[in-house]
């Protein structure tokens, strides 16, 4: 397993050596903000930039005064999900190393001060639970009291603010957070950045954007190493911008798990889209999910679609007369590959949004109207 992280470091060691201050070009400019306003905050208005970062480094050395730690003490923590395999079977006889595995541990989370004010971005999981007190801890080692002020628990964020009054950084040396002006793109060079065990150091872990447009678009995949600890933080690129926030890691989200190699980032334009309301103290609810109501069959090599093991009694696709054995090869005009891609292309829509599905049954292929229902929550 070292080999494949050794070929990355050295890609990543490369890829810093074709940054454009070192080739002698002028540097791209960088995002920059205005600090009184919400949706500014996040903002990618250019401005002149520093020459681009020659070392991973000097990187931490440039973004250590946004990240911060921050430590939850609760009550009562969010119970533990129940097994797959046997769902039936009460928290208390879980196997130890399941129980393990899923339970938060004590310590450290991290987050990113967005302005002198002291609002903190950080992940929904991380102040998730009976919260008794938070506190976080500024890279200086201010240790404040703070509180949650909303939260967009289907993006993973939530929103604190340091109290007591006193600005979280002086005004003639504040700059806002160098957010990414573009969405991530698969391939792309990325760094987890964290504040935990100790607060007083940064941590980081490598990898690559793996796929972008996941969460209906509003979070990206990296293989860059997750956990509770970074969850919160920064996901940077190689020029020091910020391209979202590491969420989607803890004991609610379960199929992904810790450091298995898939892990999300909340994209800076979803940050955008959201802050107004959790700055004036809103909770993003969870948006409404389409639901179609058919169960995937197997995966079948010989079939080019997405296959139908069973479709659910009075659902949308019952309604418009799909059938179990069907093979969905279309939704609007585009063409269906697998189930998983058709799961891609509803999961945009909305509930009550008519869309063309287009089936092979047996010989025959049709092409039926479908108003998609209601997902419940």
């Amino acid at each position: 397993m070292r080999a494949p992280r050794l070929f990355l470091s050295l890609l990543l060691l490369l890829a810093l050596c074709e940054v454009p201050a070192v080739c002698g070009e002028e540097p791209p400019p960088a995002p920059h903000a205005a600090a009184d306003s919400a949706a500014a905050v996040v903002s990618s208005a250019a401005a002149s930039a520093p020459a681009a970062p020659r070392s991973i480094e000097e990187i931490l050395r440039r973004i250590d005064r946004w990240v911060v730690a921050i430590r939850v003490e609760r009550t009562k923590d969010l119970p533990l999900p129940a097994p797959r395999i046997a769902p039936q079977i009460p928290e208390r006889l879980m196997p130890p190393e399941t129980r393990d595995y899923f339970q938060r541990p004590s310590g450290y989370a991290t987050g990113v001060l967005i302005d002198r004010e002291g609002h903190v971005l950080t992940s929904h999981y991380n102040i998730a639970g009976e919260v008794r007190s938070i506190e976080v801890v500024l890279p200086g080692g201010d240790r404040r009291a703070a509180r949650k002020v909303a939260s967009a628990p289907a993006d993973d964020l939530a929103l604190l603010r340091i109290e007591g009054g006193e600005p979280a950084a002086a005004q003639d040396s504040w700059e806002d957070p160098p957010w990414a002006e573009r969405a991530p793109v698969a391939g792309r060079f990325v760094l987890a950045v964290g504040r935990s065990p100790d607060p007083r150091s940064l941590t980081v872990t490598e990898g690559i954007v793996s796929a972008a447009g996941r969460n209906g678009g509003r979070a990206f995949q990296t293989d860059a190493k997750l956990n509770y600890g970074n969850v919160g933080g920064p996901l940077v690129d190689l020029d020091g911008r910020f391209l979202g926030i590491g969420g989607f890691v803890g004991h609610i989200y379960p199929q992904w798990g810790l450091n298995s190699g898939i892990g999300f980032g909340t994209t800076a334009a979803t940050i955008r889209e959201v802050l107004p309301s959790l700055i004036a103290g809103k909770d993003v609810a969870v948006p409404e999910s389409p639901f179609l109501g058919v169960r995937a069959a197997p995966d079948d090599v010989d079939k080019d679609g997405a296959p139908i093991l069973q479709v659910l009694d009075d659902s949308a696709a019952a309604r418009a007369g799909l059938r179990d054995g069907d093979l969905i090869i279309g939704v609007d005009g585009e063409r269906v590959h697998t189930f998983q891609q058709l799961r891609r292309l509803l999961y945009g829509r909305k509930p009550g949004e008519a869309v063309k599905i287009k089936v092979r049954r047996g010989e025959e292929t049709l092409e039926l109207d479908v108003t998609l229902g209601r997902r419940e929550q």
